[in-house]
């Protein structure tokens, strides 16, 4: 699916739960960045930043070693994490930026003030992979909520490339008060899912958002996929967001997608 990953990585990253989900995206041939941000517009950066930073590139250095692929690393100053991730994502031709964040770490805004940054200005797909402290990937029953929107569609065409490789089943979940709407937007998306060979399932409920998806997510699922906040202007990710809710609440790991420019 993607050629070039770049996936920012930080102390508290589980580099290798991140380097399982890039195995299954990555086309073959492709090549990853692991970019370590040290926040400081000085050079040189203090020793205790430097050293900080060269043990995180170590511990992922050790994990990437039998990786069958290519990984570059990368060491950048800047003065604001965000920045020098946008930055860095400008600079080269990638097609993927892969942030991720143990759920325990957020605090306040949807993933972290730094994330919402680069999910909000960054032209190029982005995804960002929230995660229970000691969870395992795994790709066996995955949910996806929908209203039918781009950034869901695209976390549909991820879903199939790993429910495909791991024999898994995806669940197209749509949440309101008319079946016939349900039909007209999840019907022809489960049918495109199972054209390109992955087994799908449509899913109809009414009632609350948020405690609808979550209740169901409840029942065993692996990962959820949704697609980010498609509201115009301000602060589209803030607290109290349907999607932030879902990634506070859910009791699996959440993958959030934000495409850039296309329809899927």
């Amino acid at each position: 699916m993607y050629k070039r990953i770049l996936v920012p990585i930080a102390q508290n990253t589980n580099v290798g739960l991140v380097l399982g989900f890039v195995e299954n995206v990555l086309d073959p041939g492709g090549e990853i960045t692991l970019l370590y941000v040290i926040p400081s517009d000085k050079l040189p950066v203090s020793a205790v930043d430097w050293r900080r930073a060269m043990k995180v590139i170590s511990e992922a250095q050790t994990l990437t070693t039998d990786l069958d692929m290519e990984v570059n690393y990368k060491v950048k100053n800047n003065p604001s994490i965000a920045s020098g991730i946008l930055r860095e994502a400008a600079s080269t031709a990638y097609d993927l930026v892969l942030m991720s964040t143990p759920k325990e770490a957020r605090r306040g805004r949807l993933f972290g003030s730094k994330i919402d940054e680069v999910v909000r200005k960054s032209a190029v797909e982005t995804v960002v992979l929230s995660y229970p402290e000691r969870a395992e990937l795994s790709y066996r029953k995955i949910l996806i909520p929908t209203s039918g929107y781009r950034h869901a569609l695209r976390a549909a065409r991820i879903a199939e490339q790993l429910a495909g490789r791991h024999g898994g089943e995806i669940t197209v979940m749509y949440v309101g008060s008319r079946k016939d709407e349900a039909e007209a937007i999840i019907g022809p998306l489960v049918s495109d899912i199972e054209a390109n060979g992955a087994k799908a399932c449509s899913l109809f409920a009414t009632g609350p958002i948020v405690e609808t998806i979550i209740a169901e997510a409840k029942k065993g699922y692996d990962i959820m996929m949704i697609g980010a906040t498609e509201r115009p202007a301000y602060q589209e990710f803030l607290l109290g967001s349907t999607a932030d809710r879902l990634v506070r609440e859910a009791p699996c790991p959440v993958l959030m997608v934000k495409t850039v420019g296309k329809t899927y």
